[in-house]
C-alpha cells in the first residue's frame, strides 16, 4: 500500500509529523543568541508599546503589534521576540496541503517536509521580525482561497498586509507570474470564480487589519505601518538610505546563499526544469516561470538582503519536491541489492566529503593537500565506474536506483547541516549570511556584569542608572531594557549615572577620575567581501568566519565596587 495517496488518514498523521518537526526546530534553543541590531529593532518597538510608550510603528506592524500582546501576556524576552515568526513559520508547512490538486498528493507531502527544514525558512522563522509572517500567511490565505475557506482566507491575507514589506514583493512577483502563464499557459489558470470570492475575502481581511493592526484598537497608529511598509518597499527599489537596514548585500552574495545553503533543491529544480521542459510539463514550466520572477526581483533590487530570497525558495522547494517525489517510490525487485549500491554510494561520497574537509580546515603540506585530492576524485571516479558495471553488468534499476537514493541520502545531510548553522542550532554561534544584522554576541555577559554590580549597591533597592553614549545599537539598548537606559549622543555628561558605555575609540580621562572601566566587544561583522578560497571552503563545512569587533567600555562608578569606601547608612 504506498501511504502517499492511498489513505487520507495517513497523510494526515504525515502531514501532523511535518509540523511537529517544523515546530520542534523551530522553538528549540531559540532564545541561545541574543538578537541582533536588525531584530532589536523591531523588538524594542513592542516592548515600548507594552510598557506604555506610544513608539512610532515601522514598516512590519503586524510583527510590532503581535509580539506586544505576547510580551504583555508573557515576558519580553529573546524566547518571545522570535515567538511570532516561529509560529507563523511552522505554520508555511500547512501550505503545500492547500495546493496537492495541482503539485499531487505525493510532491505536495515532499514540499512539507522540504519547508520543515528548508535552511533559508528555518534562518527566517528564528529572527524577530523577519518576513516570515509576510510569505506565510499569504501563501496560506492563496491556499485557503483555492480551497474556498473564504473567512480563513481574508483573516490570512489581513496578517499578510501587515506583515512588513516582504508582502508587496510576493504579491509583485505573483502578478507578474499570473500575467505571463496566462499568456503562455492558460491551462494553469485558477478555477475559483473570482467574483464571488474576492468580497467575502476582502471583507475579512478589512476586518482584520482594523482589529490585529490597531492591537483591538488600542494602538490605531498602527495602521500607519501598512503605508510605511509599502513606502519601504518602493524606496528600496529607489536606493533610498531610510529602508530600515544598516547596508544593503551585494548581489553575489545572494547567488552564493542560494547554492551553498539550498543546494539540494537547487540540484532538484534544475532536473525538473530540464524535464518539464523537454516534456512541455505546463507545472513545472510555470513554477519556473515563479522562479526566474522572484529571483530576478530579488537581486535587482538595489536594497537587496538576502532574505529576499524567501519568494524565491517557494518555487525552488516546489520544483525540488516534484522531483524528489518521483524517487521516493518502493522497490518491487532485488530490494537487497538496491540498498547494497545505496549504502556503497554513501559511503564513496562520504569518504569523498571527508576530503574535501580535510582540505578546507586544515593546512596541510602540499604533498598531503594533493593526496587528499587525489583520493576525493579517485573515490568519484570509483563510484561512477561502479554505477556502470552494475547498471551493464547486473541491473539498471539497481544501478540507477540505489545511486539516486545514495545521492539524496547524502544532499538531506547536507540540507539538515546547513539548516542548523542557518538556524543558530549549532552549539557554537556561526556566521551567517541569512539574518540581516550585526550579531552582539557577548550581550548576556554584559548583562550578567551589571546584574552583579547592581549586587554590589549600598541601596540595592534603587536601580542602576545606565547611559549609553555614541553608540546606535537597537541591541544594546534591548539588552539593558531592565534598567532603561539613558541613550544620548553628546559628547560631555550633565550627571554621573552609574554605569556609562562608550565607543571603545572616546578619550575620557575625566572618567577616570571617578569610575573603572574594561573593555569587552559588543558586535561582531564576516568579512565576506574578503574571503579567498580557503576562507570559503572553510565557511562551507564550519560556518566560521573572518571577523572584525567592535568594541565599546564599560564604565562604572568607583564607589560602586565592594572595596570602594562607603558611608555606612
Amino acid at each position: 500500500m504506498n501511504i502517499f495517496t492511498s489513505s487520507r488518514h495517513w497523510q494526515f498523521w504525515l502531514y501532523a509529523v511535518a509540523v511537529g518537526l517544523a515546530l520542534m526546530v523551530r522553538f528549540v534553543r531559540l532564545d541561545a543568541w541574543p538578537l541582533t541590531d536588525e531584530e532589536a529593532r523591531w523588538a524594542m518597538q513592542a516592548f515600548e508599546l507594552v510598557t506604555g510608550l506610544r513608539p512610532e510603528i515601522g514598516s512590519q506592524p503586524g510583527y510590532t503589534l503581535l509580539t506586544a500582546l505576547v510580551f504583555f501576556v508573557l515576558q519580553a524576552s529573546e524566547f518571545t521576540a522570535r515567538l511570532v515568526p516561529a509560529i507563523f513559520g511552522a505554520a508555511l508547512v500547512i501550505a503545500p496541503y492547500f495546493f496537492r490538486d495541482q503539485l499531487g498528493e505525493k510532491p505536495a507531502l515532499v514540499l512539507a517536509f522540504l519547508v520543515a527544514f528548508d535552511p533559508g525558512f528555518l534562518a527566517l522563522s528564528r529572527l524577530a521580525g523577519s518576513p516570515m509572517m509576510a510569505v506565510s500567511a499569504l501563501l496560506l490565505a492563496w491556499g485557503a482561497w483555492r480551497n474556498r475557506y473564504l473567512p480563513a482566507a481574508g483573516i490570512l491575507l489581513g496578517l499578510a498586509l501587515l506583515g512588513g514589506p516582504q508582502v508587496w514583493a510576493g504579491l509583485l512577483g505573483l502578478a507578474i507570474t499570473i500575467g505571463l502563464t496566462r499568456r503562455l499557459m492558460p491551462e494553469l489558470s485558477e478555477t475559483q470564480p473570482v467574483r464571488e470570492t474576492v468580497l467575502p475575502v476582502l471583507a475579512y481581511a478589512g476586518g482584520t487589519v482594523l482589529t490585529v493592526g490597531t492591537l483591538f484598537f488600542w494602538a490605531i497608529h498602527g495602521l500607519n505601518g501598512i503605508v510605511q511598509s509599502l513606502s519601504s518597499y518602493l524606496s528600496g527599489w529607489l536606493a533610498f538610505s531610510d529602508v530600515g537596514f544598516s547596508d544593503f548585500v551585494p548581489a553575489q552574495r545572494l547567488w552564493i546563499a542560494l547554492l551553498v545553503y539550498q543546494l539540494p533543491s537547487v540540484l532538484l529544480a534544475l532536473i525538473a526544469l530540464l524535464r518539464g521542459a523537454w516534456r512541455r510539463d505546463a507545472l513545472t514550466l510555470g513554477l519556473g516561470i515563479w522562479l526566474g520572477v522572484s529571483l530576478i526581483l530579488s537581486v535587482a533590487n538595489p536594497a537587496r538582503q538576502v532574505f529576499d530570497l524567501a519568494w524565491t525558495l517557494v518555487p525552488l522547494l516546489a520544483l525540488a519536491a516534484s522531483e524528489a517525489a518521483r524517487y521516493i517510490q518502493p522497490v518491487k525487485d532485488n530490494l537487497w541489492s538496491t540498498l547494497a549500491m545505496t549504502a556503497f554510494t554513501i559511503s564513496l561520497l562520504a569518504f569523498a566529503g571527508i576530503n574535501l574537509s580535510g582540505l578546507a580546515l586544515n593546512t596541510l603540506p602540499a604533498e598531503q593537500m594533493q593526496i587528499r585530492f587525489g583520493l576525493m576524485l579517485a573515490a568519484l571516479t570509483l563510484l561512477g565506474v561502479s554505477i556502470l558495471l552494475v547498471a551493464f553488468g547486473w541491473s539498471i534499476p539497481v544501478a540507477v536506483q540505489g545511486s539516486i537514493w545514495g545521492g539524496l541520502v547524502m544532499l538531506t545531510l547536507w540540507n539538515l547541516s546547513t539548516a542548523m548553522a542557518a538556524g543558530g542550532l549549532r552549539t557554537y554561534q556561526t556566521a551567517e549570511m541569512w539574518p540581516p544584522g550585526l550579531p552582539a554576541r557577548y550581550a548576556g555577559a554584559l548583562v550578567e556584569q551589571l546584574r552583579e554590580i547592581e549586587r554590589w549597591k549600598l541601596h540595592p533597592a534603587q536601580p542602576l542608572t545606565v547611559t549609553i553614549s555614541g553608540v546606535d545599537s537597537p541591541a544594546l539598548r534591548w539588552a539593558l531594557r531592565t534598567w532603561n537606559p539613558n541613550v544620548t549622543f553628546a559628547t560631555a555628561l550633565t550627571d554621573t549615572p552609574d554605569v556609562l558605555i562608550v565607543p571603545a575609540q572616546t578619550e575620557s580621562p575625566e572618567l577616570q577620575e571617578n569610575y573603572r572601566g574594561q573593555d569587552f566587544i559588543w558586535r561582531t561583522q564576516a568579512y565576506w567581501d574578503e574571503f579567498q578560497t580557503r576562507d570559503w571552503l572553510g565557511w562551507l563545512f564550519h560556518h566560521r568566519a573572518i571577523e572584525g569587533q567592535e568594541e565599546l567600555i564599560l564604565w562604572v562608578r568607583s564607589d560602586l565596587f565592594i572595596d570602594a569606601e562607603k558611608q555606612t547608612p
